[in-house]
């Protein structure tokens, strides 16, 4: 399996991103209505369960359990709406393709095209089943993909909007979780 994309025209770096990584991310059109999944990688598939062809044109909430995500849905919609929100994360309640129930760590970054938000780029990360060193690698494969799609969209006009030191500070999410 490979990364999959819509017909949506999105940057070779961008997809180059996805293929290589082996963070779970996902990329939503901003502009179309409901902010449709145009992207997902193979990360994405294997934590979820779910293929492309099953996910592309969709909404990510299919993910939410049927009594909904809570109030953390609120916040979601806050920073979507809000253009000057640039990036978020959220610990979501999510289930998996087979019923599996499992908290989701999502990290939202707005990607901007000429000055106006066109995309949003998501990793996603299962806290559940998760171990110490499985949050060493995430941050580190998260923070080389983030460098990379900077280095890659810098002679764009493509921008990521968000910083590293928001990308660091999920790794304290991810163990406050565990604590719980």
């Amino acid at each position: 399996m490979k990364a999959d994309f819509t017909d949506a025209e999105l940057p070779a770096s961008l997809c180059r991103i996805f293929e290589r990584s082996k963070v779970a991310l996902t990329v939503a059109d901003y502009t179309a209505p409901d902010c449709p999944l145009v992207g997902v990688n193979v990360g994405f598939c294997e934590l979820t369960g779910y293929d492309p062809d099953e996910v592309l044109g969709r909404n990510c909430r299919f993910l939410q359990p049927a009594n909904g995500a809570g109030p953390v849905r609120e916040r979601m919609r806050a920073y979507l709406g809000d253009e000057k929100m640039l990036d978020e994360k959220f610990v979501i309640p999510n289930v998996k393709r087979d019923g599996t129930p499992f908290l989701n760590l999502v990290y939202m970054s707005k990607l901007t095209l000429d000055g106006k938000v066109a995309l949003v780029l998501a990793s996603q990360f299962g806290v559940m089943r998760a171990k110490q060193n499985d949050f060493d690698l995430y941050d580190r494969a998260l923070g080389e993909d983030m460098q990379q799609l900077s280095e890659l969209t810098a002679d764009t006009n493509w921008a990521v909007l968000g910083s590293v030191e928001a990308l660091a500070s999920s790794y304290s999410i991810i163990a406050r979780s565990q604590i719980l």
